[in-house]
């Protein structure tokens, strides 16, 4: 498709403004991007949480493809084919990750320059072909099986021709800007537009002012030594009631389904929506507050995947002595997330873990059974 050229004008102003997307958990444009002083302001004075929280899936879930953490692994040894006859081979340089595609003897090559996720379960690549669009392509990293496999959501069946062969087109400027999205929920701060309208984020990751907002003013107030207006210019998500958190972090993880929502409870694709499904749940925490995501992770640490750890934030409210039930009489052996929240496996090499907390039958992961059976 050729590329359309916008007047040096329409570009000059969009790179000098943040692009109009609200994605993020905080609205990234009450305040101007000079205002976002980036993690390594904020560690100067939070060293423990900046050390921890750098380690975690959220401040690694986007980086350049030759700067992520697994990037010796995503060249595979041989070819990939696909159905169709569709054959694509890899290689890595400083710029990235390349792939040749070629269907029926026509070829095409293209640059993989972002990969989306931290790879504790897969990685994404995303390529920029033209000014006018994106691609996600056609495979993606999973570090269960340490190899290449088809992209979730795009399905294994012949190419037409080999651009289509490459994977899934976003328009950067369309009317659903869902590649604006991606960019926006697996960064920090506004997005700015670089040369041949390429989506520049402005810090990698899910960072600190993600979740609690431009830092400047807070610096500004506390070196003036005004604590009081310090902490009154950062928020914290903590503070936020139950519904209201869910709803903050759900901005990137799904929100609870509202209103007129129809959500297919059957489709295991959905259970990696974990505010959805967590807002089903009949857990309540004292106070009579539904029980939210930070309750059980804390965002300044990586993922932990410690049964006992997670077993005690259960016990914090299942006790012998107090509502609302007693300790599991039935496996009290076990971890209690292995019964009550159970893994769902949409495909060979993934795993998510269904929040809707309840009592499963063995073999159906998927909805708890109803009340009475």
């Amino acid at each position: 498709m050729p590329a359309t050229r916008k007047p040096g004008w329409l570009l000059q102003w969009l790179a000098a403004a943040p692009l109009p997307l609200l994605a993020q958990p905080l609205d990234v444009f009450d305040n101007p991007p000079e205002a976002y002083l980036g993690a390594d302001a904020c560690g100067a004075c939070h060293a423990e949480q900046f050390a921890a929280q750098s380690a975690s899936g959220h401040a690694l879930s986007l980086a350049p493809v030759s700067q992520h953490p697994l990037a010796s692994s995503f060249v595979p040894v041989a070819s990939l084919g696909r159905t169709g006859g569709a054959e694509y081979s890899y290689r890595s340089d400083r710029d990235g990750l390349h792939v040749e595609v070629e269907v029926h003897g026509e070829r095409r090559e293209l640059q993989l320059e972002w990969a989306f996720g931290a790879g504790d379960q897969a990685v994404t690549f995303v390529g920029h072909p033209d000014e006018e669009r994106y691609v996600e392509h056609h495979f993606s990293y999973y570090s269960a099986t340490d190899s290449l496999a088809t992209t979730p959501g795009h399905r294994d069946t012949p190419p037409h021709g080999v651009e289509d062969a490459l994977g899934v087109y976003y328009q950067t400027f369309g009317p659903e800007p869902a590649i604006m999205r991606c960019f926006q929920c697996h960064s920090t701060g506004p997005l700015a537009l670089g040369d041949g309208f390429s989506l520049q984020p402005r810090e990698l990751g899910i960072r600190c002012e993600a979740c609690h907002g431009p830092g400047s003013r807070h610096v500004e107030a506390i070196t003036s030594g005004n604590l009081e207006r310090g902490r009154a210019a950062v928020g914290n998500p903590g503070r936020l009631e139950g519904s209201e958190l869910l709803e903050f972090c759900g901005a990137c993880h799904r929100p609870p389904e509202s209103s007129g929502t129809v959500i297919d409870w059957s489709d295991p694709w959905n259970v990696r929506h974990q505010p959805v499904y967590l807002s089903r749940s009949a857990c309540i925490e004292p106070g009579g507050q539904v029980l939210t995501c930070i309750r059980c992770h804390d965002p300044h640490q990586p993922l932990s995947r410690e049964a006992a750890r997670d077993d005690g934030r259960c016990l914090d409210c299942h006790t012998v002595r107090s509502p609302p039930a007693a300790t599991c009489r039935e496996t009290p052996e076990q971890a209690c997330s292995s019964c009550h929240m159970p893994a769902v496996a949409p495909q060979d090499n993934l795993r998510f873990t269904n929040h809707w907390i309840g009592i499963y039958n063995g073999d159906r992961p998927l909805r708890p059974r109803e009340s009475g059976q």
